[in-house]
C-alpha cells in the first residue's frame, strides 16, 4: 500500500516487514503442508516454478505482417457493422455500451427485459441476444450483427493487438496456483505487454455465405529460425480420467482402441447393440458406414454424455442436449445401467464430499469444500479430471525441462504443450517428446494418457 509523502527509509522499512512476514507465513504453510502429508505435491509444485519462469522469459516470436494483416481485416469487418447500425438505426450504436444496449432493446423496442442469473440485473449479454434472436425474428439480423460486432473487437483487442515486449516478442504471465484445478491461470505480464495466452483462439470458419468468418490468431506465433513449431496435446485427456475412475472395462477398451466414443455413445443410448469396437475407429473400412445412420444422435450424444458424466441432472441435461426431461431421465437409465461403474463413481464422490468435505486426484492433490455439500457434487466430479489432467500435462513439461534442453516449450495450453525445436532435430524431437510424456497415473490399472504431436515450420496455427 502507497504511504502518502513516503520516504526512503519508510520504503525499507515496508520491504522489511513485508519479508518477515512472509518467512513466518511460509514456516506456518509448511509445517500445515507436512502435517496433511502433502510434501510431494507441495514439492512439484514449488519446482514448476522454473519450467514456468523459462517460459516467461523467452516468449514467442510474433510475425507482425500476419498481425497487421489480421488486424486490417477485422477492422474492416468492424467498420461493415458499424455502418450496418447507421443505415439500420438512423443513428450508430457501440454495443460495448451496456447504457447504449439497454435504452434501444429494452426502451425503444421494448423487449422482454432479460436478468442475468446470479445478479438479478437487466443483461444484454451473449445468452440474452441469443433468446432474443430466438423470440423476436424481427430483430434477429441485428443481434446477429451484435455478436459479430463483439466477436470481432474481442479478436482485435485482446488478441491480435495484445502489446508487445521492445523485442517484438509475445510474453505472459503465469501463475502456478492461479486456478483450484492446478491448471495455469495466464494474464498481460507485469510490464502490461502481453495477454492470456493460454486462450489463443483457432478461428472460426464460416459454414455459410453470410456467417462470420474470423482468423486463426494461432497464425501470429511463428518459430525463431531454424527452429520448427511444435502443438503437443493429451488425446481425450479428461474422458480417460473419468473412465479410469469408474473402472468400466469396455470404456477403457475403447479409449485403448481409438474408438469414436461419441459414436458409441450414441448406439449405447439407442439401445442398439454395439458394433465390434475396432470398427468404430475412424479409418476403418466400415467407420462410415456406422456412422452415417447415426450421426444426428451422436451429435446428441456429445453434449449429452459429457454432463451426465460430471453430474448433470435430467433438469439440466434436457435443456443441454434440446431433449425433454422424460427422455433425458431415460437416456441416463440406459447409460447408467449399461455402465453402472460411473454412477458408483458419482456416489463415491457424493460420500467422500459428505464425510471429509474433500475430493482428492490419483497424484494425491485435494480440493476442499468448506460451504454447504449440496448442489457441489458436479463441481467436485469435474475438479477429479481436470486435475489429474493438470498434474500430467505439468509433468510432462517437467521432464522435458530436465531431459531435453534442445525442446523449448513456449506456451502451456491446459492439457496441451507448444513450443519449438531444432529442425534437423525433428524426428529425435518427437521420439523423445513422447517418451517424456509418457506419465503414469497411478491407479490400481494404470492409466497412461496418449499424447499426439503436430508440427509446423510456418507457426502455430498450421501445426499438423
Amino acid at each position: 500500500m502507497a504511504i502518502k509523502h513516503e520516504t526512503e527509509e519508510d520504503r525499507w522499512a515496508y520491504n522489511c516487514e513485508d519479508c518477515v512476514r512472509t518467512v513466518e507465513i511460509g514456516g506456518v504453510t509448511t509445517h500445515l503442508v507436512h502435517s496433511l502429508g502433502l510434501d510431494e505435491v507441495d514439492a512439484f509444485q514449488q519446482e514448476l516454478f522454473w519450467p514456468v519462469l523459462e517460459a516467461m522469459l523467452r516468449g514467442v516470436r510474433i510475425d507482425k505482417k500476419v498481425r497487421g494483416e489480421f488486424a486490417m481485416e477485422l477492422q474492416e469487418e468492424l467498420d461493415k457493422r458499424e455502418k450496418f447500425f447507421l443505415d439500420v438505426l438512423g443513428h450508430p450504436l457501440n454495443p460495448r455500451s451496456p447504457l447504449q444496449m439497454m435504452r434501444l432493446f429494452y426502451d425503444d423496442f421494448k423487449l422482454p427485459i432479460q436478468i442475468k442469473r446470479g445478479t438479478g440485473k437487466p443483461t444484454l449479454d451473449d445468452d440474452a441476444l441469443t433468446k432474443l434472436s430466438a423470440r423476436e425474428p424481427l430483430v434477429r439480423p441485428l443481434l446477429k450483427a451484435i455478436a459479430e460486432y463483439r466477436s470481432l473487437g474481442v479478436f482485435l483487442s485482446t488478441f491480435v493487438k495484445a502489446p508487445l515486449d521492445f523485442d517484438g516478442r509475445m510474453r505472459c504471465s503465469y501463475n502456478t496456483c492461479g486456478t483450484e484445478t492446478y491448471r495455469l491461470a495466464s494474464s498481460e505480464n507485469a510490464f502490461g505487454s502481453g495477454t492470456n495466452l493460454q486462450n489463443i483462439p483457432k478461428g472460426v470458419e464460416a459454414k455459410e455465405p453470410e456467417d462470420l468468418e474470423l482468423p486463426n490468431v494461432r497464425k501470429i506465433f511463428i518459430p525463431d529460425p531454424g527452429y520448427t513449431f511444435f502443438d503437443m496435446d493429451l488425446d481425450r485427456a479428461d474422458l480417460q480420467v473419468v473412465v479410469w475412475e469408474s473402472d468400466e472395462e469396455e470404456l477403457k477398451a475403447a479409449l485403448r482402441l481409438g474408438v469414436d466414443m461419441h459414436l458409441l455413445n450414441a448406439y449405447t443410448l439407442a439401445s442398439r447393440n454395439l458394433p465390434p469396437l475396432e470398427e468404430l475407429v475412424e479409418g476403418h473400412p466400415k467407420y462410415l458406414d456406422w456412422r452415417m445412420p447415426y450421426k444426428k444422435e451422436r451429435q446428441l450424444a456429445k453434449s449429452f454424455i459429457h454432463g451426465t458424466n460430471y453430474g448433470g441432472k435430467p433438469n439440466t441435461m434436457s435443456k443441454a442436449a434440446g431433449v425433454t426431461v422424460h427422455q433425458a431421465d431415460k437416456f441416463q437409465q440406459i447409460y447408467f445401467s449399461r455402465y453402472p461403474g460411473i454412477k458408483r463413481w458419482h456416489d463415491r464422490i457424493h460420500t467422500q464430499i459428505q464425510v471429509h468435505r474433500f475430493v482428492t486426484n490419483k497424484f494425491g492433490y485435494r480440493r476442499f469444500y468448506f460451504d454447504r455439500p449440496e448442489g457441489i457434487l458436479p463441481e467436485a466430479l469435474a475438479w477429479i479430471p481436470q486435475s489429474t489432467v493438470a498434474c500430467v500435462i505439468n509433468r510432462a513439461w517437467m521432464n522435458i525441462h530436465k531431459n531435453l534442453r534442445e525442446v523449448q516449450v513456449l506456451l502451456q495450453v491446459h492439457d496441451s504443450l507448444a513450443g519449438q525445436f531444432p529442425t534437423h532435430l525433428n524426428d529425435w524431437a518427437l521420439r523423445r517428446m513422447k517418451e517424456e510424456s509418457l506419465i503414469v497415473v497411478p491407479y490400481d490399472d494404470p492409466l497412461i494418457i496418449p499424447v499426439g504431436v503436430k508440427t509446423s515450420e510456418v507457426s502455430w496455427g498450421d501445426c499438423k
